[in-house]
């Protein structure tokens, strides 16, 4: 992989000195790393992961360390800021990569979760978001993927439609399998919720801290999966009972007894 440096002025509050001199920036092995040209200094080192924000101007990218440190790095007198713009590209990248989310999941593709038609429905608007974010390198693509009123929207439509196969009249049977359907998703839609306070604080929060807040939000997100992923499990016995309307009662009894 191609190393990419660039040519840079910096001006620090590095482990508690100021320092002020020119030097090479780059991003590699998950950590940004500055090459004073003064020989006798070392290296400016840090992980990306321990970065609680970044910003770029257009002219100069500010990096702010956990604990206090910043690093405030210029493109040198006469160059263009354009090398600098990537820079500050490939390290909101390395960042603030989206982690995996559905390989912990208990009923996503499973056998015991009965996966079909209905299962790849009900996780649908979640796995377009996954995949539409796939190669995705930047907080605002993230976030505009799991966008969450759209995705309470779509699991609302989904139940909606799932108890309008089942009972093809509209009337209390179809009312009452929706109802069901929908206080099992309760789980579902208040992780939605958390989600979308999660992504204001993240578009709404100051650049020093905004990688923590993204970091929050990460965890919201898994928490949305695992929802739909307790939701579905729990949804499966109840579409796929025969006796339609006539076995809510029973389940009703059954869940009582359970949580007792």
């Amino acid at each position: 992989m191609t190393m990419h440096v660039v040519p840079v002025r910096v001006h620090a509050l590095w482990r508690g000195a100021d320092i002020d001199a020119a030097g090479r920036a780059t991003i590699a092995d998950g950590r940004l790393r500055v090459t004073l040209d003064d020989a006798r200094s070392s290296p400016l080192e840090v992980p990306v992961a321990v970065l609680d924000g970044a910003s770029f101007d257009g002219i100069v990218l500010v990096a702010y360390v956990h604990g206090g440190d910043v690093l405030e790095l210029r493109a040198r007198e006469g160059d263009a800021p354009t090398a600098l713009a990537s820079l500050a590209a490939r390290l909101e990248g390395a960042a603030c990569a989206l982690p995996e989310q559905t390989l912990s999941l208990r009923g996503f593709g499973s056998e015991r979760s009965a996966p079909g038609s209905d299962h790849d429905r009900w996780f649908g608007a979640l796995l377009d978001a996954r995949r539409a974010v796939a190669d995705a390198t930047t907080i605002a693509a993230q976030l505009q993927a799991f966008e969450a009123g759209a995705l309470a929207r779509y699991a609302r439509e989904v139940i909606a439609a799932f108890a309008a196969e089942r009972h093809g009249e509209a009337g209390p049977h179809r009312r009452a399998l929706q109802h069901e359907l929908e206080e099992l998703a309760e789980g579902t839609f208040a992780a939605f919720a958390r989600l979308d306070v999660a992504a204001k604080a993240v578009r709404e929060g100051d650049a020093d801290h905004r990688w923590v807040a993204w970091r929050a939000w990460t965890t919201a997100l898994g928490r949305a999966f695992h929802a739909a992923d307790d939701t579905w499990l729990a949804m499966v016995p109840v579409l796929c009972d025969p006796r339609g309307a006539g076995g809510r009662l029973w389940r009703r009894v059954l869940r009582r007894g359970g949580d007792a």
